[in-house]
Parts: structure tokens; C-alpha cells; sequence
């Protein structure tokens, strides 16, 4: 009889309270045999028909390992290789067949959903079993047992290391910095130069010689010169790739002056050393060491100081000399020994009586001797020697000023070329840079020196606030780093045009720099790795790390903790600023154990979810725009950003699919369960040499398909090759041009990677899905930005919905060679026109809905047009092409899908409207967030596009350009509106990529009123709003108008609010910059600009009458939201134009004042409305700005109006209270609700506290404009509401059972008078 089909002998999801490393077990009644593990992800079902068990294995890709403990051994062993679990590879774990009755899982998981096929050993060879799970075999299995079961095999990578035990010392990455002495290739070109000159008659041949000299030393100098202060952190050039180059310079000088020195032995007749050779020139070279090679060279050349100082190469001019001397000192300074022997011998002085008296000669002259100046102080000893410090005494640093500094500033004052201004400027913020890291390490030192337990004296705390100090000062350097643009027309010319491209401007060739280039990054320039080792020497590190830690200073109060506070907050922001580039990254774990304590002097004890970790770049932003970031956050980021660098260093050095290899690549992909997490990875993009080794990896699983059938180690394969793609996902799907740029050159070896492995795949697996991401980058690869625009135009036109449904890209199933065309044949923009004019025709052309596959496709391609575009000469070319009109496409279409998307929302307000699940609810959400991110890059190439319109002086009258803008602004901001409901999270990132297209369609919107093109944007507008009525005005056109409105002028100065920003401020304040980057922002909000305007507000104020009717028409709503647009467009235009803002706020003054002033009783409508526009005025009186306007308008005596009128009411029967005064609807508004609104108003009005940020400047000048009468009317008022306090609480005291409703008018005023009072008493 055969052996029985396996059957299920176990299925059970293990469920955990949280993400954490788990050991879970299960015991058999009696011995199985295992044959297969399956493990279900979220919502699938199993392979077998019999398990109605439905998935739920979570996160979605998790590091797991299976042992099994077999009869007769004391110890467990695996029952396989451990794997990584990912939804993207096959789900079925087949293994070799074990005889067992207790099974262990360990893994890092929340949830793991398990089946356990095999058979029981007694079953064997006898029946074939089919068990359902109410079979006696089920009833056996033992529920799992939480716990750590000392017999295992140990972890071989746990999750649960501290930070500090996580990370460990670099051995493959390291910084470029200089080393401790010069190379031998180096010391043998110096002898040989100095063996040269002392030689007495050398004739002709000294020009040769100083040749030589000088341009061996000036091609060794100006590339790493160069690269160092140019230093793209996108564009690395291979430190050793550099300094092999440099040798191989050096050696080819050598061998020709050693022609040059066997010629001159020759002619002076010494003939022994001619047949000797090489050998008796640098057969004393270990006697001649660097500090003797510089004694000689400081004595016999470099005494400019004496007349005829160089005596050597007679025949040459005495400047000539000079040059020749000076390269071999910039030589010799190279190591930091060499450095110090020459600072200590005196070089430093000569080098600034050559400043002082030389520096005129020439260019190359100067370059040269600052070129000394830069190898020197990329030493400590360099540094000190050349500010006038050396030697030190102690840690203090010396007071007075720096010849050598002011020699340099001086010259850079005058007008110099752009190499020599840019050196300079290099030199300068290294010395700056080290002055300030000296005098914090000096101020340190102190702190830590004379802490007591006493407490902190005021030697301690001036040394505090100096520390303090020059943390800001260094943050701001930090930040500065980076080459300065040459500012000259012929330069801004060159850098607009692209010059040597014969094949066509818009190539790929031709265009594919200007993505690292863009303005759409964080950091496009690494930090001076020289400055960096200079911060190490000076111990930075580790004073912020004693200084954070000290137990003393975190007990302090008052004055002295808030110093503390922002010394804290500058290290944070100094450990951030180094996080965004690959030097910070490196040398902060070129420290490791320093930079642990530091982070986890910040961290604290506190116990913080990692998921819950805000990511770098909003931080970043957070910080730099005076919001809070909390330092355990700050720890949690720099924390995650060094663990993906070290797995990056040990990924260099582990074999390719080996299991180091597996394990580092689990490690990285477990990262990506968070934001922060996936931003962290996205340092990948700094290491090429690591995107090298992924897509090596990739290519590998291809050849190993054959050998690892045979071997059984497909599976361990699979896996490496899914988890690649993940990584690479999260690089590709990212919006910046610094990760575009990381990984386009590989476009094409990376699509053939992944098409050669899972070709035709229909499962939306991480390749699948990396495949559309990359697929435009394909195209624009071979055949450039006119291939990519028409590529980009068949899917805006819907042409990928004819592709059959085994078809993943459009490229595959289209003839993209036709479609496409040879970008190099010149421009044909009928194509473009050909597939999209007869949409643009078409008068009733709403949009098509685009395939998900479509819309990604679209993103990666408009990213590329919108980066190159910054070029100006691009930006011209693509808009002949026909550019804007695919954008235009874009824009409806994606206008089209948002507004169908918003319908599926129907039925959470429509009782009658059929209720999704929640899975369709979730994919429509991410649909709609695919669709923000097209949007984003289309809208920053229409902008560049427009801009360049103007550039060409060219009316642009496109007005179904500017319709659609409207059209899908009116769609986007209610989605921002009611993202306000939704800011709880940590990371609002749906709401920030809504905010950045409201800011983004703002900004492309702003040219047609600048650039005065027709129609105007502001008619447009309100076409449809009569001055009588603004009925029309629906609640999502009052949205869109009122939010576009306010982003079309300057912040108002969120911080001056008195009781807490206005809902959706802090968005669309935080958007467009944490996403796009500080530079993008700038140029979104190009219009913001003073002569800008200017313009925009002329044209804004005929129309301001009709937008006054829309405020007070929208000023009665109880939405929170919409009051918030409100005040913040009002007070937005306060701050340009009083006159504008008191139009904008006398309907809403006068309709009170009339309200108010009728003698008729009121009815309850026109109670309720005098009440929201009374609390519509206490919230704009929350900004300083509106003070001055609404006392300049007299609301005081409204204010005393109303509350003569709500006195009037209480008192109108004789009696204080009365059963008819009881309002029969609690949530109904009556003339006593008036007080809160009107009391506030006082308060604030009479609140002079300064507000943050500012000084209450304003509220003191608005204070002046009460006269004495309106002081005495509102004591009155409040001493009238005090006599009616004590009958309310006597009241209260008898009734507040009966009557809650008064018992909250009146509680609700009594707190409004205190606010008053107490606003008094600080004028006072």
C-alpha cells in the first residue's frame, strides 16, 4: 500500500499585543511526521480546500525560524534554513520529512498564521487520512505557549539588541580624509626635486623642471580640490579611484625628472651614479623622512622673508620659484606630520608675509598658495597655526583677531575670479567652522569642570549661554555648506544651455545630470569630510554626549533649563543636518559608541513605538520652521538612519546570497514598516557602490535558477531576490530628485533584471510593482525626453486600457519604437498632438479614468520631466513639444478619478447608499493618494513651464488650462478640509500631498494675475457669485475659493495666534517643504515675492466688495474648518493692506450693529447669527493684526451694545430668572450666550502679553486707540456682570439640577470674565 497523502495536522493564527521577537510552540499527542509549512498572509486562503482559515500574518515581510525537537535528542534543531517571510514569495515551505511531536516558531511578528501539514507516524503506510479540524488529531494540538525555550540554537540576528549593541565599527565605508603621513610616491617626488636642485648649472632644462613640477602638483591638487568642494552627494567619485589617479600623476612626474636628473649626472661627468641607477637616489629615503624633507625645504626655499630667498633654478624669475617651492610645501603639508613640522617651523608665517606682499602676482599664484592653505588646515595643528593660535597653552581659545583669516577675508572682498572667490569661501567656513568648534569645546569643558552638586553659579551658566551660542552658530554653517554658483552672465548663461551635445538637446545624454541638479532635494551637497575629522579632534561628539547626559544639568530649573532645552534642540538639529548626507552618516559611526550615547542621552528611558517615529525630513522642516520635535524622536530617526548605514557596510563585505547576505537584507526590509523607517532606507541612495551590489544580486538569481533547482536552496533565492525588489521599491516610489537620481542610470539593467525573472506576472508582487515604476525611465533611457513625452501621452490619453490582462507594462504590449520615435530626428510635436489634440477639442472632455498601472507610470515620468525642466533651454524645448498640453490631459483626467473617488464616500452621509468593505475603502484610499502623487510632479512642470512662458514675454491665453486648475482645486482643498479631523497621527502624510497640490495649483494659478494674462483668474472666480446673494457658492466652491485666496499671500505668522493655530495652518505650512525639499518650496511660492505682490492685490481689489458678501455670508457656520479659512485669508491680507482687510470685515460690523440696534424684539435665527458672528470676531481678535482694524471700526461699542442688550433681557421682567427664560433646546443660542463671545473679545482685546516669536508691538498700539470713555463703558459692563455672578452662583448652588442649560450660558460667561480680568490685571 502507498504512503498516505499529507494532511493538516495543525492551523491556528499566533496573535501578540505588538510587533516584538516571539517564540511560539506546539506539542502533538503523539509523534508526526512533517512534510510542509504554509503561511497565510493577510486576508488569503490556504492552498487547501479543507482550511476555511482565513490569513492574517502580519507585518508583511518578517525574519522566521522553524526547529523541531525530534524523540531521543536533548536539543532542538531546524527543521530548515531560516527564511524571510514575504507576502512576495511562495507561502508554501516545503521541507525534508521529520519524525517529531513538538514544533517551535521563532520570528519578529505580530501575528502569524500557521498549517502544518504531514502525517501521524502510526498512520504511515496504512490508511490515507483526511482530518477536518473537529477530527480527533486537531483535539491534540496543544494551544501555543508564549515563552523563550532555553534549548533552541541562539538567534542569529535578534531584534531585541539595544541600539549600542546593534551597531558595530565600519570596515568597508570610510571618510576621504587626509592621511597621517604622505605617501612614499609622494616623499620620492620631493627628493627627487630637491636632488635636482642642487645641481649648480643646469642650463635650459630648469623651465622643463619647473614644468614638470608645477603641473604634476596642479593635476594632483585640482581634481580632489575640486571634487571636495564640489562634492555632489548624488555624483560620488570614488575616494581610492581619486587617489590612485593622483599617484599615477605623481609617478609619471617622477619618471620624467629622473630622465631630467640622469641627463645632469651625465653632463657633470659623474658617471658611478649613472650606472647605478635608481637605487643611490633614494637609497637613503628612510633617512630622509617627511620633518627632514620640510626643515630642508623651510631653510634653503621657503625663506621669503630674505632677499633672494630661492637660490636654486637661477635661470628662472623669482616669482617662477616661488610657484615651484610653494607646490612642494602644498605636498608636504598633505600628511598631518608634514602639517605639523611646517606649522611649527614657522611655515604659517611665511605663508602670511605672502599674502601680505605676493598674493598680486597672478591667479595662478594666488590659487596656489590658498591651495596651501586649504591642504593645511585640513589639520587641527593646519588650522591653529594659520588663525594665529599655536601653541596652545590649554582648551581656551586665544582672544584678538587672525591675520591669516583677514588676509583671506580681504581678498575675498576685492574682485577676484570665481575659482579664486570659491576656494576662498571654502577655506573661510573651515576655519570659521573650526573657530566655533573650538570655543564650544572650550565652553564644555568648563560646564563639565565645574559642575557641583550645589548647583549651577554664574561662571557655570555664562559658560552655558557661550555654548549655547556657538551651537546655533555652527547649525548655521553646517547648513551653509556647499560650492557657490558663479553669479556672472556668462556663467548663468552656461549653465542655462547644454553645450556639446550634437544629438540633440532633449536627449538622455544630454539631460540626464540636470536630475541631480534639481532643486527638488534635501541636501545636494555632502559635508567637507576634512571638516568633519577636524569636529573629531575637537571632540564634538563626546562633549555633547557628557553635556546631554549630565544629571545635574537635566535637575536644573528656570533660566537654566531652558539653555539647556536649546543647546539640545541645536545638537538635534546638527545630528539631523548630518543624516542627510553620506560624510555625516559615515562619521557618525566612525564613533559608534560616542554617537549611542549620544542618541541615547536624547531617547531617554522612555519606552517610544518605533511606528509611531516621525521621519527625517519632517523633522527636519519641524525644526527649521519653529514647531517641536520631540528629542526621544529626534534619537528614534538618527537612531534607524545609522542602522541602515551599518547593514549597508556589512552588505559590502558578505557574500552574494549567502545567509549574512539574507539576513542584512531582512534587517533593512524590516525597517520599512514605518515612515520612518522607509525614509532611513532611502539612504541607500548615498552608497552607489550598494545600489551596485543589489542590482549584482539581482542579476545573479537568473544564472543560479538552474544550480539552485538542484540544490534546493530556490526558495533562499527567491526570497534575497523579492527583498531586493522591496528595497528598490521604496528608493524608486519616493518623490525627490536625489532617489530619482540614485537609481535612473540603472533603469534599463534593473528592468531587464526583473523582467528576465517574472516575466507576464499578473500578481501585484514588489517586482511586479517595480517594473511600472521604472518603466518610463526605460524610455526616457533610449530615447530621451521627446520619447518619454510621447510615451507620457499614450497613457494620458487612456491607451493602455486595449493592453490584454497578461500584460504588466505599456512598453511591452505597444509598439514604443513607432510610438516613441528617434528622439534624435528632431521635434515633431504632431505626435503629442496627434494623440491628445482631440481631447483638447473635444468641448465635453471630462477626463477617462487611468489604470492603476497607468497613473504609476505617469509619476515617474512627469518627475523626470519636472526635474530636468529647471533648465531653462529644456523647459523651452519640452514646451514645444507640446509639454503643457499633456499636462493639461494629466490635470482632468486626474480631476475626473478624484471626483469619482469622492462618490464611493456617499455612503457614510447616505443612509440609502451601499456600504463597501473596508478593503474597498482601503484600496480606493491608496488610489486616491497614487493620484496626489501625479498630481504633485505635474503641477511643478506646469509651473516651470508657465514660468518660462513669461520668461519668452508670450501672453498665454489658454483658458481651459486655467478652468481645469480651478476645476481641480475645487476637488482637492475640501479633501484638505477634511483632513483636519485628521492630524493625530504622527506623520499626516495623505494630508500633506493634498496640502502640497492646493499650494502647488496656487502657484501655477498666480501667473495668469501676474503676468496680467487673460481670462483673469480672479473673474474666473467669481463669474458665478452676485454681490446680493452667495447661495450659488456652494460648500466646496466656498472651500476652494477661500483657501486659494488665503495661499495666494504670505503666512500670516502662525505663531501670533493667542490660543492655537488655525486648523490645516500647520499643513499647509509643513507640506510642499516636506515633501519637495526647503529649495522646491522657495520656488513654489515664487509668487510670494513683493512685487508680486503688489500686483496680485491690485488686481484683487475691485472684487474685494463681492468677497466681503462671501465672508459674511460663510461667517454664520459652525464649521470649524470653514471659520478658519476665514480668519486666516482676512488677517492674510491685514498684513499686506488695513485699508483691504476693513473692507473685507464691514458687512460682518454692520450687520451686527444693526441687528443689535433693533428695537423689536429678536427671534431666535437672528440671536444665533449675532452670536457666531460675535464668536467669529473673538477668534480673528486671537491674531494681534486684527486688533488695530476692528477698533479702528468701533467695534468696541458693538461689543458694549450687545452686552447692554443681554443685561436688558435679564432684567426686562423685574425678575433675574424666570421659568420662561429657560431655553426649552440646551443647544439653542440665546441673548445670554452673547456674554462668552462678547467677554472674550475684552479679554483679547485687552491681552498685551508679547506673543511667541514677537513682541506685542501691536497689541500696544491698539490699546492707544481706546479712548477713556470706552474704558469706563466696559468697567461698567463688567462691574454690572459681577453683581449678576453672586445671584448666578446662589442659583446654581439651589438649581443646577434643573436647570444645566443656564447652568452652561452662565458657567461659559463667568469663565470669560475671569479671562478679562485677568487681561486687566496684566495691563496693569
Amino acid at each position: 500500500m502507498g504512503r498516505p497523502e499529507p494532511c493538516v495536522l495543525f492551523a491556528q493564527t499566533f496573535v501578540h499585543p505588538q510587533l516584538d521577537e516571539y517564540v511560539d510552540e506546539v506539542i502533538f499527542a503523539e509523534p508526526v511526521v512533517i512534510t510542509a509549512c504554509e503561511f497565510l498572509e493577510q486576508n488569503a486562503s490556504s492552498a487547501s480546500q479543507v482550511i476555511p482559515l482565513i490569513g492574517a500574518t502580519s507585518p508583511p515581510s518578517f525574519a522566521l525560524e522553524i526547529f523541531v525537537q525530534c524523540e531521543g535528542e536533548a536539543r532542538f534543531r531546524r527543521l530548515c534554513l531560516p527564511f524571510l517571510y514575504s507576502h512576495s514569495s511562495s507561502n508554501v515551505l516545503e521541507v525534508e520529512a521529520v519524525v517529531t511531536n513538538h514544533l517551535v516558531v521563532r520570528g519578529s511578528f505580530r501575528s502569524l498564521t500557521l498549517i502544518i501539514y504531514g502525517n501521524t507516524a502510526e498512520d504511515l503506510g496504512q490508511f490515507n487520512i483526511e482530518f477536518g479540524f473537529d477530527s480527533s488529531l486537531a483535539n491534540l494540538v496543544s494551544s501555543p505557549a508564549e515563552g523563550k525555550l532555553e534549548d533552541l540554537p541562539p538567534v542569529i540576528h535578534s531584534t531585541k539588541l539595544a541600539f549600542e549593541e546593534s551597531i558595530s565599527s565600519l570596515k568597508s565605508l570610510c571618510l576621504p580624509i587626509a592621511e597621517p603621513d604622505i605617501s612614499v610616491e609622494i616623499r620620492q617626488f620631493v627628493t627627487l626635486v630637491l636632488k635636482v636642485f642642487e645641481f649648480s648649472d643646469i642650463g635650459d632644462a630648469s623651465e622643463k623642471i619647473a614644468d614638470i613640477v608645477v603641473s604634476a602638483v596642479s593635476s594632483y591638487v585640482s581634481n580632489d580640490l575640486h571634487t571636495k568642494i564640489t562634492l555632489n552627494r548624488y555624483k560620488q567619485v570614488c575616494f581610492r579611484n581619486c587617489l590612485e589617479k593622483s599617484q599615477c600623476v605623481l609617478t609619471e612626474a617622477r619618471s620624467e625628472l629622473l630622465q631630467l636628473f640622469k641627463l645632469l649626472q651625465h653632463s657633470s661627468g659623474n658617471l658611478l651614479a649613472e650606472i647605478l641607477g635608481d637605487g643611490i637616489i633614494f637609497e637613503a629615503e628612510g633617512d630622509l623622512d617627511t620633518p627632514d624633507l620640510l626643515i630642508e625645504v623651510l631653510e634653503k626655499y621657503f625663506c621669503v622673508k630674505k632677499i633672494s630667498a630661492v637660490t636654486a633654478l637661477p635661470q628662472l624669475s623669482q616669482g617662477k620659484k616661488m610657484i615651484v617651492v610653494l607646490s612642494i610645501v602644498l605636498l608636504l603639508c598633505s600628511g598631518r606630520e608634514g602639517c605639523f613640522h611646517f606649522v611649527n617651523g614657522g611655515g604659517m608665517e611665511q605663508l602670511e608675509h605672502v599674502f601680505h606682499h605676493e598674493i598680486q602676482k597672478s591667479t595662478a599664484f594666488t590659487l596656489l598658495v590658498l591651495g596651501v592653505v586649504e591642504r593645511a588646515t585640513r589639520h587641527a595643528i593646519g588650522c591653529e597655526g594659520f588663525l594665529g593660535w599655536w601653541p596652545r597653552e590649554d582648551e581656551n581659545v586665544p582672544a584678538g583677531n587672525s591675520e591669516g583669516y583677514s588676509h583671506i577675508l580681504k581678498l575675498l572682498l576685492q574682485k577676484q575670479r570665481h575659482d579664486v572667490a570659491s576656494l576662498a569661501t571654502y577655506i573661510l567656513h573651515r576655519l570659521r567652522s573650526y573657530e566655533v568648534a573650538s570655543r564650544y569645546e572650550s565652553a564644555v569643558l568648563s560646564v563639565l569642570g565645574g559642575l557641583t552638586t550645589s548647583g549651577v553659579t554664574n561662571v557655570i551658566l555664562t559658560m552655558l549661554i557661550s555654548a549655547r551660542s556657538q551651537l546655533k552658530s555652527f547649525t548655521k554653517l553646517l547648513n551653509s555648506h556647499g560650492p557657490i554658483e558663479d553669479p556672472s552672465p556668462m556663467a548663468c548663461a552656461r549653465r542655462s544651455l547644454i553645450l556639446g551635445q550634437s544629438e540633440g538637446l532633449l536627449t538622455y545624454k544630454a539631460t540626464i545630470d540636470l536630475i541631480a541638479s534639481s532643486r527638488c532635494c534635501f541636501s545636494r551637497w555632502d559635508v567637507d569630510p576634512h571638516l568633519l575629522s577636524l569636529l573629531k579632534e575637537r571632540g564634538f561628539l563626546p562633549l555633547s554626549a557628557a553635556l546631554l547626559s549630565s544629571a545635574i544639568l537635566r535637575s536644573e530649573k528656570g533660566h537654566t533649563m531652558d539653555i539647556f532645552v536649546d543647546i539640545a534642540s541645536s545638537i538635534e538639529a546638527i545630528l539631523l543636518s548630518l543624516l542627510f548626507c553620506r560624510s555625516g552618516l559615515v562619521f557618525l559611526l566612525l564613533q559608534p559608541e560616542v554617537t549611542a550615547t549620544v542618541i541615547l542621552s536624547l531617547v531617554g528611558v522612555e519606552d517610544m513605538n518605533k511606528e509611531d517615529c516621525v521621519p527625517l525630513r519632517y523633522a527636519s522642516v519641524l525644526i527649521s520652521k519653529g514647531f517641536y520635535c520631540r528629542p526621544q524622536e529626534v534619537g528614534m530617526i538618527s537612531e534607524m538612519h545609522l542602522t541602515v548605514v551599518n547593514a549597508i557596510d556589512r552588505l559590502l563585505t558578505s557574500t552574494l546570497y549567502s545567509e549574512e547576505f539574507l539576513w542584512v537584507l531582512w534587517e533593512l526590509c524590516s525597517l520599512s514598516r514605518s515612515d520612518c523607517g522607509r525614509q532611513a532606507l532611502l539612504s541607500l541612495g548615498h552608497f552607489p557602490e550598494a545600489i551596485s551590489v543589489l542590482l549584482e544580486a539581482l542579476h545573479s538569481v537568473k544564472e543560479l535558477e538552474q544550480v539552485t533547482l538542484t540544490s534546493g536552496a530556490s526558495s533562499l533565492n527567491l526570497v534575497i531576490f523579492h527583498s531586493i525588489a522591496e528595497l528598490f521599491e521604496i528608493i524608486v516610489t519616493d518623490s525627490t530628485s536625489s532617489s530619482l537620481a540614485s537609481w535612473i542610470e540603472h533603469g534599463v539593467e534593473l528592468h531587464k533584471a526583473l523582467h528576465s525573472s517574472s516575466p507576464g506576472s499578473n500578481r501585484k508582487d514588489a517586482p511586479t510593482r517595480l517594473l511600472e515604476w521604472i518603466d518610463a525611465a526605460v524610455v526616457y533611457q533610449k530615447n530621451g525626453a521627446v520619447g518619454l513625452l510621447r510615451y507620457a501621452a499614450v497613457l494620458a490619453s487612456g491607451g493602455d486600457a486595449h493592453l490584454t490582462s497578461t500584460s504588466v507594462l505599456v512598453s511591452d504590449s505597444i509598439d514604443v519604437e513607432n510610438v516613441v520615435g528617434d528622439s534624435a530626428s528632431g521635434s515633431d510635436v504632431q505626435v503629442v498632438e496627434n494623440l491628445l489634440g482631440k481631447l483638447v477639442a473635444d468641448r465635453h472632455f471630462d477626463g477617462v479614468t487611468l489604470r492603476d498601472s497607468s497613473v504609476t507610470q505617469l509619476t515617474t515620468a512627469f518627475r523626470i520631466l519636472a526635474f530636468i525642466a529647471e533648465n531653462l533651454a529644456v523647459a523651452a524645448a519640452l514646451y514645444e513639444e507640446g509639454a503643457v498640453t499633456l499636462t493639461y490631459v494629466v490635470l482632468v483626467n486626474c480631476k475626473f478619478m478624484l471626483e469619482r473617488s469622492a462618490n464611493t464616500y456617499d455612503y457614510l452621509v447616505d443612509e440609502g447608499a451601499e456600504c463597501n468593505s473596508t478593503s474597498d475603502i482601503l484600496l480606493e484610499r491608496n488610489r486616491e493618494q497614487s493620484i496626489v502623487d501625479l498630481l504633485i510632479p505635474s503641477l511643478v512642470l506646469l509651473i516651470t513651464l508657465l514660468q518660462k512662458l513669461q520668461d519668452a514675454k508670450e501672453q498665454h491665453r489658454n483658458k481651459k488650462l486655467l478652468n481645469a486648475l480651478l476645476q481641480l482645486h475645487r476637488e482637492v482643498s475640501p479633501k484638505l478640509a477634511a483632513c483636519a479631523t485628521d492630524l493625530s497621527c504622527p506623520y499626516p502624510g495623505s494630508a500633506f500631498g493634498i496640502g502640497a497640490v492646493c499650494h502647488l495649483i496656487v502657484s501655477a494659478l498666480a501667473c495668469w494675475p501676474i503676468f496680467g494674462w487673460s481670462p483673469g483668474l480672479f473673474h474666473c472666480l467669481l463669474d458665478s457669485v452676485q454681490v446680493t446673494s452667495s447661495l450659488a457658492l456652494g460648500p466646496k466652491e466656498a472651500c476652494s475659493l477661500l483657501c486659494l485666496l488665503s495661499d495666494l499671500f504670505p503666512e500670516e505668522g502662525i505663531w501670533l495666534w493667542k490660543n492655537g493655530i488655525p486648523s490645516l495652518s500647520s499643513v499647509r505650512t509643513l507640506a510642499v517643504g516636506t515633501l519637495l525639499g526647503p529649495e522646491m518650496e522657495r520656488q513654489v511660492g515664487w509668487y510670494l515675492q513683493p512685487e508680486h505682490l503688489d500686483t496680485l492685490h491690485s488686481r484683487l481689489m475691485p472684487l474685494l466688495d463681492k468677497i466681503a458678501q462671501i465672508i459674511l455670508h460663510f461667517a454664520f457656520t459652525t464649521l470649524v474648518v470653514i471659520q478658519d479659512m476665514l480668519r486666516v485669508f482676512i488677517i492674510r491680507i491685514a498684513c499686506q493692506r488695513a485699508d483691504s482687510a476693513v473692507v473685507l470685515l464691514r458687512p460682518i460690523i454692520s450687520w451686527i450693529h444693526n441687528h443689535i440696534s433693533e428695537s423689536s424684539p429678536a427671534s431666535d435665527m437672528d440671536i444665533f447669527k449675532v452670536y457666531r458672528l460675535l464668536d467669529f470676531l473673538a477668534s480673528l481678535l486671537e491674531h494681534p493684526q486684527a486688533k488695530s482694524l476692528l477698533l479702528k471700526e468701533g467695534v468696541v461699542r458693538i461689543l458694549i451694545k450687545a452686552l447692554e442688550k443681554c443685561f436688558d433681557s435679564l432684567n426686562s421682567d423685574g425678575k433675574l430668572f424666570s421659568e420662561d427664560s429657560i431655553p426649552t433646546n440646551t443647544g439653542g443660542a440665546t441673548l445670554h450666550s452673547w456674554c462668552l463671545p462678547v467677554f472674550k473679545s475684552f479679554a483679547l482685546i485687552f491681552d498685551s502679553r508679547p506673543t511667541l516669536h514677537r513682541s506685542g508691538v501691536h497689541e500696544k498700539d491698539s490699546l492707544e486707540r481706546l479712548i477713556t470713555e470706552e474704558c469706563s463703558l466696559i468697567l461698567v459692563q463688567v462691574l454690572k456682570f459681577c453683581e449678576v455672578i453672586i445671584i448666578i452662583i446662589i442659583f446654581l448652588i439651589h438649581k443646577v439640577l434643573d436647570y444645566t442649560s443656564i447652568k452652561n450660558i452662565y458657567v461659559g460667561s463667568i469663565l470669560a470674565l475671569f479671562f478679562l480680568v485677568q487681561a486687566l490685571f496684566w495691563n496693569v
